[in-house]
């Protein structure tokens, strides 16, 4: 940090086999954090953002957040990532600020770690995934999981737990290896399973690759839900395939009309040009991270500190990143989230549809409660 300056670091998966499905919040984190210099800078100081490639791997994602922290000397972390867990005591005791993806437990568990939602852990589930699926009708689930992936497996098993919760059978856990499990052997044990409902934190390209070949099966799905995918590229890729597949959001829906959303894609377009994916949930997931990092150094003051960063950001109780994620209280950050909006594919597959909660006081929004 220097009177005009303020460097922050940047950890992403540039390369490897994740890239494809996270590489894209880069884009969101550069355009947030151009805004802002474009604006002034944050209390008279410009960002600098510097940024290291993971390559989706844990040993190399600590190894560049040593460089940067001890290396670089940058003053916090935007963390776009699958890799944190293993340095997350380290970087806490340090006392690095970090905002990012929060696909891990460990964001659940550091006072100095931020993040846009707080996701369900076998631990601490919710009983919200399970509330959906039982009023669209299913009985029979079945969940597919990438066991290579520790965040992707507790999220799996929170679903499991969810269901079981509203009465929901889970007839099978299938696990899926990208490029390695054949979709047309899954489509059949939901089949032999005479399974209603289908759930699967996987990449698009996985989970509709499943659904579909499952429809070509003969098996009628009531529910679809995987994680994320949330975007016109989804839709201009996979079109009819995926009509009918839902996708929880902790977002504002790029479908529903909002000031929020039209100043993010103004951003987006003026300070990201370069960038194809706008409407797409990742991207988003960047700008709101940065954006957050940025709130962050904004009550830190004239003269901030990675304490007076992490106390303050702390005691924010109604953070929304300018309207485009529901008010969260940041300094609840061990508590899973219990609402969630779900998206659906149309039939014709070419937009995305907030699926109703009939009957709730916001009928956009699924909630449930903490299961313990």
């Amino acid at each position: 940090m220097t009177p005009t300056t303020i460097k922050v670091g940047l950890i992403y998966p540039d390369s490897g086999p994740i890239a494809a499905t996270l590489g894209p919040t880069r884009a969101g984190v550069e355009a947030r954090v151009r805004l802002a210099n474009a604006s002034g800078g944050v209390n008279g100081r410009q960002i600098e953002l510097t940024w290291k490639d993971d390559g989706g791997d844990a040993r190399t994602f600590e190894n560049a957040a040593g460089e940067l922290v001890t290396g670089e000397g940058v003053f916090g972390l935007i963390a776009e990532t699958l890799n944190i867990t293993n340095v997350a005591d380290r970087l806490d005791q340090q006392g690095i600020p970090i905002t990012g993806l929060p696909a891990e437990a460990a964001w659940t568990q550091h006072r100095n770690m931020f993040t846009l939602a707080v996701l369900p852990t076998p631990t601490s589930p919710i009983t919200t995934f399970g509330v959906f699926a039982h009023q669209l009708g299913a009985t029979r689930a079945v969940v597919v999981t990438d066991p290579s992936s520790p965040s992707v497996v507790q999220l799996s098993q929170s679903y499991a737990v969810s269901l079981r919760s509203q009465g929901i059978e889970v007839v099978d856990t299938i696990p899926f290896t990208a490029g390695v499990t054949n979709p047309v052997s899954v489509a059949a044990k939901i089949r032999a399973a005479r399974a209603d409902a289908l759930f699967g934190p996987l990449t698009p390209d996985d989970f509709v690759a499943v659904y579909d070949e499952a429809k070509k099966a003969g098996v009628t799905i009531k529910v679809a839900l995987n994680g994320s995918g949330d975007g016109r590229e989804m839709l201009a890729k996979y079109g009819t395939a995926a009509t009918g597949i839902s996708l929880m959001a902790n977002h504002t829906p790029f479908s529903v009309e909002s000031a929020a959303m039209d100043n993010y894609r103004r951003a987006m377009v003026a300070f990201a040009p370069e960038s194809s994916e706008v409407e797409n949930d990742i991207t988003l997931v960047g700008y709101v991270t940065a954006d957050e990092f940025i709130r962050g150094l904004e009550l830190a003051g004239d003269c901030p500190t990675r304490q007076s960063f992490i106390t303050n950001l702390r005691a924010e109780k109604n953070y929304n990143a300018g309207g485009l994620i529901p008010d969260i209280d940041l300094s609840r950050y061990s508590e899973p989230t219990l609402c969630y909006i779900f998206v659906r594919v149309n039939e014709a597959g070419t937009a995305f549809e907030v699926v109703p909660n009939t009957g709730a006081p916001d009928p956009t929004q699924w909630c449930g409660t903490r299961q313990n």
